[in-house]
């Protein structure tokens, strides 16, 4: 019985929640150094579904990372989020960017994120500033994001920028003996919508009263009256 009652308190002891703040020497002998790192982890899954208030963006997020050169940053394992945080930086400093179609395609989920932050818990948030401070080290974009972009999505759902493809560009990567050794890249345009620049895409525009429609429509009806000339001279 005694064992029994022994066995029933430690099944008590897993079943309550420990706190998170609770030192790693505590926390192994109160759960037992087998279970320490499989309830750590659900503590930090609770965690993170109780922070995860954001709807989702709304652009598409690839599955295969892309493959992006870190050439010029020191070799790190954050070289890759080092690229990403340069190009977001330039897309809030300028709101349209023109580079290689793979970093645009990577890039654009952290920028509609950070936009959506901005939007949905404004600037007093701790963990927003946090994000704020990471992604735009220059400060006076932080400025810029809440004064200037993110009010122009506040009555708007996402997402909040805008990619386009362009025709590919083939550009020299070096040279080598007397030789010229071109590549051909995809080239994306990154923008965050609502910039003044004009529009990518051209809207359609009526185009009936041009002088080209005109003169197309009074060539075919003289060729139909110069048919109807002939049908009625060969009737005759």
């Amino acid at each position: 019985e005694k064992s029994k009652r022994t066995n029933e308190g430690k099944s008590q002891m897993m079943r309550e929640p420990v706190s998170q703040n609770c030192d790693e020497e505590t926390y192994a002998i109160v759960v037992g150094p087998k279970k320490r790192k499989t309830l750590r982890a659900f503590e930090v899954m609770a965690s993170n579904r109780v922070a995860a208030s954001l709807p989702r963006i709304g652009v598409t997020i690839g599955h295969v990372p892309q493959k992006l050169k870190t050439g010029g940053i020191e070799p790190s394992r954050r070289a890759r989020l080092e690229v990403l945080r340069r190009i977001v930086t330039r897309t809030v400093r300028e709101e349209r960017v023109e580079l290689k179609w793979n970093r645009a395609v990577e890039a654009r989920p952290y920028l509609e994120r950070l936009i959506q932050l901005g939007v949905e818990r404004g600037p007093l948030d701790e963990y927003t500033s946090e994000m704020m401070d990471w992604w735009l080290p220059e400060k006076d974009l932080i400025t810029k994001m809440h004064e200037v972009i993110v009010p122009r999505f506040q009555n708007r759902e996402s997402p909040f920028t805008s990619l386009f493809r362009l025709p590919p560009q083939r550009l020299q990567q070096y040279i080598q003996n007397k030789r010229e050794v071109w590549k051909r890249y995809d080239i994306g345009v990154l923008e965050i919508d609502g910039n003044p620049f004009p529009p990518v895409q051209a809207e359609n525009q009526e185009q009936s009263n041009s002088i080209l429609d005109a003169l197309l429509s009074d060539a075919l009806r003289n060729h139909h009256i110069t048919l109807q000339e002939k049908l009625e001279t060969s009737a005759k």
